[in-house]
């Protein structure tokens, strides 16, 4: 059984076994060694004696850090998820015009093939969220991160006059991060139609709602 209590996103500063520099620099190899065998097999099919060697240390000094492998998966999960946000808003701040904004978005959030990491943690971590609350609680913290930027360039686009206002921008987050998860699944099962054309379906979708009568410019 997990414990998520323990569980928190990525942080300059940390209390416990990681608070130091060598700690978190010891944590960050077990995360990078779990995502790299989690990607290759699941999390079902890695022992934690694999994930301690991957990182170059003992079992014990693994569990020194983690309780338990699917405490690893799920802390695999934010440290990966904070580092696809930092890339996001990276590439955000450099794009110009709420639509070009809203194609980086859409971009970053849907997985970058079959295989993508990221995803592959998300959907390791759903499987186990129906049968815990807490792990359904952190993994709605994790996607409020992404309902937030999504609000966030919905809101900038409005000020700028490139977005007409949506009835409610919660609301509408909600539609449309529901929307990229359900095209990142089809994407992560399917070659055709190609990843572009699932970037195309979902701002054809923001269009339906976000542009103003005038008709909205095509996406870069």
């Amino acid at each position: 059984m997990t414990e998520p209590v323990r569980i928190t996103a990525p942080a300059p500063r940390r209390r416990g076994p990681a608070s130091t520099e060598n700690g978190q620099r010891s944590r960050d190899r077990v995360l990078l060694a779990a995502v790299e065998l989690i990607t290759e097999a699941g999390i079902d099919q890695v022992r934690l004696a694999e994930i301690a060697r991957r990182a170059g240390m003992s079992t014990g000094q693994l569990m020194y850090y983690f309780t338990s492998k699917e405490h690893i998966l799920l802390e695999a999960l934010a440290w990966r998820d904070h580092q696809d946000l930092e890339r996001t808003r990276a590439a955000l701040a450099k794009a110009t015009g709420g639509w070009r904004q809203l194609e980086v978005l859409i971009g970053h959030y849907l997985p970058g093939s079959p295989s993508d990491p990221s995803w592959i943690l998300w959907l390791e971590a759903w499987a186990r969220a129906p049968h815990n609350r807490e792990v359904s609680k952190f993994l709605e913290d994790l996607l409020q991160l992404w309902c937030d930027e999504i609000a966030a360039v919905v809101t900038r686009g409005v000020q700028e006059g490139t977005f007409a206002p949506p009835a409610d921008v919660d609301e509408f987050t909600l539609r449309f991060a529901a929307l990229l998860d359900g095209l990142a699944m089809r994407l992560r099962q399917m070659h055709r139609p190609s990843r572009k054309r699932f970037i195309e379906l979902a701002l054809v979708t923001a269009r339906a709602e976000l542009a103003p009568d005038e008709a909205a410019p095509a996406a870069d």
